[in-house]
């Protein structure tokens, strides 16, 4: 069973917005820099500010065909939680979990593998930004998520009272502690999700989003080209596919890090028909090799190239001030 016990049941669900420098409070507040502030005291100018700096991008870690995830609820369960409550904590990570395996982007480490490394204490202090190198020497790890949870009381129009269960996962970069995505599952969506297997399935929506799905060349025929990306993972007759190389790790010639470019496109396909786990394509060029790595070409604009090269960690540092100084006027 994964129904609330109510809207209390969300004790995790403090929002953390962009790198955690804002966050949604309770109607009318929000948290900025561990301050508590009424949303009243906001001129609009600083309101849209504020809601800027949480669809701001976090530190971005280079691309990789499979992350190695361990999802971890915020707050390690409260004291205060009954056994419903923390039931339906369970359902909400086993849906995370779930939703990020259906990706097909990560491949996941084991929550008991996680509880042996992270102390509530060293967790709030990852969270916070200080790295812990057990993650990478002990888990390998390259990424957290930080699994929090919402439950809202809504009116429905016929004037019945529904529960919506909003999930939110941070995702963290272990290497640097910096949150390189904040996922959700509050999107548009036909019907309320009042359940974590129903938020679930809306995050996994989320995540497809941010983390395209990849796949591979399983037929070559000539120029026909068979790949495993279906209409199952969002690809539709007429799509463009690229086919991709992982890029080469370097070593940083300064701090002596390892550092890994971006994937390569070596070439596009199209897409002529599809089934629910295949697609059949025509290559225009060359012949596609067997087993390549293939997935749904990424839209870029002028505006999103320029905006990747903004320091973006500064910029919300500095807007964050402005806001700081602004409300305690």
């Amino acid at each position: 069973m994964d129904s609330p016990a109510g809207p209390s049941a969300g004790a995790g669900g403090v929002w953390a917005a962009g790198g955690g420098r804002a966050a949604a409070r309770g109607a009318g507040h929000f948290l900025l820099q561990g301050k508590d502030f009424a949303m009243k005291k906001l001129p609009p100018w600083l309101g849209i500010l504020l809601l800027f700096l949480g669809a701001l991008p976090g530190a971005a870690q280079v691309e990789k065909s499979l992350y190695k995830l361990g999802l971890v609820s915020g707050d390690q369960g409260s004291r205060n939680e009954n056994e419903s409550q923390r039931r339906f904590r369970a359902a909400v990570l086993n849906a995370a979990t779930d939703a990020f395996v259906a990706s097909r982007r990560f491949t996941m480490v084991e929550r008991a593998q996680l509880d042996a490394v992270f102390t509530e204490k060293n967790l709030q202090e990852f969270i916070g930004g200080q790295v812990n190198n057990k993650l990478t020497d002990v888990l390998g790890l390259d990424l957290v998520g930080v699994v929090d949870y919402t439950v809202e009381s809504t009116e429905s129009a016929d004037g019945q009272r529904e529960l919506k269960c909003i999930i939110d996962v941070r995702l963290i970069d272990v290497k640097s502690a910096s949150i390189l995505a904040t996922l959700s599952s509050d999107r548009p969506s036909m019907s309320v999700p009042s359940t974590a297997r129903a938020a679930g399935q809306l995050l996994y929506e989320s995540i497809r989003d941010a983390f395209p799905p990849l796949g591979y060349v399983v037929s070559v025929n000539g120029k026909e080209v068979v790949v495993d990306l279906g209409s199952d993972s969002g690809v539709k007759k007429g799509d463009t596919l690229e086919i991709v190389q992982e890029g080469e790790q370097i070593i940083h010639p300064v701090t002596g890090k390892l550092l890994s470019s971006p994937m390569k496109v070596v070439g596009k396909i199209k897409v002529v028909s599809v089934s629910p786990q295949v697609s059949i394509c025509k290559a225009p060029g060359e012949e596609v090799a067997l087993a390549s790595l293939v997935r749904l070409q990424g839209s870029r604009t002028l505006l999103l190239d320029w905006a990747a090269k903004i320091p973006w960690g500064l910029v919300k540092g500095a807007a964050a001030g402005v806001i700081l100084r602004k409300v305690q006027q």
